[in-house]
């Protein structure tokens, strides 16, 4: 069997190639150098949303090694990420996503259902806050000075 593993190619396979030369041959080629961290200087850093999910990403790599450590700090990335409770955290939620996607600890299939979820999420908290806001407005608390307004509903009457 003959390898190109300075090329870059792929091994040549013939009849007699077993499987495991294969193997041994395209772990040896696929030298790929470790992922490296993210920037913590960067803009995006300056959310602290994403800062905290790039420390963790960051933390996960340095811990681990080899293909796992990629996986595992796409892990810590996607934990690390706020809940989709609050306004507030709706837009960290979406910052991380898009900051993930950018340093790719979040594939883009992920990502689009990660921003799915956001949307969904902030267009119920938008819905709760206008009812909330709305209930509010219509039941204010009954005062001495306000209960004479109230009107004085009369029983229905059945009719003939």
């Amino acid at each position: 069997m003959s390898v190109s593993s300075q090329t870059g190619e792929y091994p040549k396979i013939n009849a007699r190639t077993t499987l495991d030369e294969l193997i041994q041959n395209i772990a040896s080629s696929a030298s790929a150098p470790p992922p490296k961290p993210p920037d913590a200087s960067s803009a995006a850093s300056a959310n602290l949303a994403v800062a905290r999910c790039c420390q963790a990403y960051t933390l996960a790599l340095k811990n681990s090694t080899g293909y796992a450590a990629e996986r595992e700090a796409a892990r810590a990335y996607r934990n690390a990420m706020p809940p989709l409770v609050g306004s507030r955290n709706i837009r960290d939620f979406i910052a991380c996503t898009a900051h993930g996607m950018l340093i790719q600890a979040i594939d883009g299939a992920d990502g689009s259902r990660l921003l799915h979820a956001a949307r969904v999420a902030s267009t119920a908290h938008k819905a709760h806050t206008r009812k909330k806001s709305n209930s509010a407005a219509t039941s204010a608390p009954k005062t001495q000075e306000n209960e004479h307004l109230a009107h004085q509903i009369s029983p229905v009457t059945k009719a003939e």
